[in-house]
């Protein structure tokens, strides 16, 4: 057995158990999260939406449950957590858009949790998830019939996107809503940054759980992510310094 498939198991087992160590350590050593000005602002206006009958909308991108584009989406559905329960008495509760029909029924499941948890099972329909097309551009391609037919007042992109995702940020810009934009792609970064009035760079667009107050893991896993990359880093280090000293040559 080759070494990568050891040392990859071997960094899963360590980022689980700091996740663990975290968790159960969080009152003892809280975590202090940086600011990110998209977070903070889309609290106040989840808020506002609500207060005004509006109504808020996450899209979840195209990216598919068992693809390499998956994280970003299931990152949102963490974000979709905390959405659903601000939003859950609201005459206008949230909705969630995906590209795909797995992610779709994982949608629903969330939000379908949700209610239950907050003892309103009734309320919930399945619709409040739902996907819009198969494909990038055909998923983009309806989302300005949902934005304008839904009294959309909050606009979220948290998932995979594509160059598409310039089109989904500018739609809601173009109806003056509030927009928040973060994808996995670096390329879709750049684009949302340009048309989003509240980019996400970089790893933020993991982050929401762990600032939206999703639950105590995903602060634990913005922890351990520190941890991981200073090992990492410190381990570049040790092994450039060797191989300059010619240790294993």
């Amino acid at each position: 057995m080759s070494k990568e498939p050891i040392l990859g198991l071997a960094a899963l087992i360590l980022f689980i158990g700091l996740m663990i160590l975290f968790t159960i350590t969080r009152k003892r050593w809280p975590v202090a999260l940086r600011s990110i000005k998209g977070f903070e602002a889309l609290g106040i206006a989840i808020e506002r939406a609500v207060e005004a009958g509006k109504r808020v909308h996450l899209s979840l991108g195209s990216g598919s449950v068992i693809g390499s584009d998956s994280a970003a989406a299931f990152a949102g559905l963490s974000v979709l957590r905390r959405v659903a329960s601000a939003t859950i008495l609201s005459d206008k509760p949230a909705i969630v858009t995906t590209g795909d029909g797995a992610m779709t029924m994982l949608a629903q499941d969330t939000l379908r949790t949700s209610y239950q948890q907050a003892r309103v099972a009734d309320r919930y329909r399945p619709v409040m998830a739902r996907m819009l097309g198969p494909t990038p551009f055909s998923y983009v391609a309806n989302m300005p019939d949902v934005l304008a037919n839904n009294d959309v007042a909050v606009h979220i992109l948290n998932g995979s996107f594509g160059s598409e995702g310039a089109l989904a940020a500018a739609f809601g810009e173009s109806e003056g809503l509030f927009v928040l934009g973060g994808a996995d792609d670096v390329r879709s970064q750049a684009i949302l940054y340009a048309t989003a009035g509240h980019p996400l760079i970089g790893e933020e667009v993991f982050a929401g759980g762990a600032y939206l107050n999703a639950g105590p893991m995903h602060r634990a896993s913005l922890q351990a992510q520190d941890i991981v990359r200073i090992l990492v880093v410190a381990f570049i280090l040790i092994g450039t310094l060797l191989r300059t000293l010619g240790v294993g040559q």
